[in-house]
């Protein structure tokens, strides 16, 4: 929703790091987001995965962010621009993911299964010119998506649908799914510009403090909370009625109490805020996915926190530059599948989102 798309400043990280090679560990290509290598690896590297579905015009699920088909407008050859309107097979052929293929591949599917590895899956609404009432294409969404989930014997913990959507409630029931959901809040509309949409999810951002925005959750029977970074970044979570929470001081304390064990999963996650995070035992969706990356305040970044989780030493170690050996797999030390509030860093549509148009062969 509020994207934050940089650090103190107003300088922009990732664009430091691209012209700093100091802090790239290693030579690596981002796959652009949402596709099936972008999903894979995210799911192997990372403690889990977020990404968004779509129903294709053949009734099939599609792996794909915007309204309209991520690609240069001479590509569409004068088709329609909506996604809805193409059938499966030709958005694969043009290279976006398929859902089956994706649930078909071992490479990702024995880490969700086996490794407790959190998969959050977002419906996508169609745009208002496809559906004036999204609720029977989401239910349809979650109904297809739902079934190929439960056929992998994914468990409960491991999975989660949520949307942009007051009646996710009804999108469920009437799915017939009975996977965990959640509700991404505040609401942004489904008609207009980016800027405008968040102009238009201020007002329920300034009523909602991050306590109301809990037990609104919390009562609606989510296992987890998706939470919008600006209830944690400087001078936004100021930006609402109600006391604010915050990552230091008196401000984490009232984050501590209010949450308790609940699951927070922040969204989208800086690089300066991510250590912060889950040191106050809140789970990050982080569009920076580079192996070997150094945050910004020096330490070390850990890809794995809560599926290759690290003593208190190891992790204050990581603040001096110190890169832990021998770190054992959850998976490898319990049978139990981890909890939803265990603090993860999950890859945000795979790897990290990438600039419009997602797939562009001329570049």
């Amino acid at each position: 929703m509020f994207a934050y798309d940089g650090w103190p400043g107003n300088m922009n990280w990732a664009i430091i790091q691209k012209r700093m090679p100091f802090f790239r560990a290693m030579a690596w290509v981002q796959p652009p987001e949402n596709t099936h290598a972008s999903l894979v690896e995210a799911i192997n590297r990372l403690d889990g995965v977020e990404f968004d579905l779509r129903l294709t015009s053949d009734d099939r699920l599609i792996i794909h962010h915007d309204d309209h088909v991520s690609v240069p407008k001479d590509m569409l050859e004068g088709r329609s621009s909506f996604l809805e309107h193409w059938t499966h097979d030709e958005l694969v052929e043009l290279g976006f993911a398929s859902f089956d293929a994706l649930m078909s591949d071992k490479e990702w599917l024995i880490p969700w299964q086996e490794h407790s590895k959190a998969v959050c899956l977002e419906i996508k609404r169609p745009h208002p010119i496809i559906a004036k009432d999204p609720h029977k294409n989401m239910s349809r969404v979650m109904q297809l998506a739902s079934d190929l989930v439960d056929e992998a014997e994914i468990p409960d913990t491991s999975a989660v649908f949520y949307a942009f959507h007051r009646g996710m409630d009804k999108v469920a029931r009437d799915s017939g799914s009975t996977r965990p959901w959640s509700r991404l809040l505040p609401l942004v509309p489904r008609r207009g510009s980016h800027n405008g949409k968040r102009l238009r999810a201020l007002p329920e951002f300034v009523l909602n403090s991050f306590a109301r925005l809990m037990k609104k959750q919390q009562n609606a029977g989510s296992p987890m909370m998706p939470c919008a970074i600006e209830y944690f970044s400087t001078w936004s979570r100021f930006a609402h009625f109600g006391l604010p929470v915050g990552l230091h001081g008196s401000a984490k304390k009232r984050l501590m109490r209010i949450k308790g064990d609940y699951p927070v999963y922040v969204w989208p996650g800086p690089l300066h805020l991510e250590r912060d995070l889950i040191e106050a035992e809140c789970s990050v969706l982080t569009d920076f996915a580079e192996p070997g990356l150094v945050l910004p305040n020096g330490a070390l970044r850990w890809d794995r926190p809560a599926t290759m989780p690290l003593t208190d030493e190891q992790w204050q170690g990581l603040a001096k530059g110190i890169l832990p050996e021998d770190v054992t797999p959850w998976h490898e030390i319990s049978d139990e599948t981890l909890p939803w509030n265990a603090a993860r860093l999950i890859g945000h549509r795979g790897l990290g989102k990438t600039p419009r148009p997602v797939l562009n062969p001329n570049v």
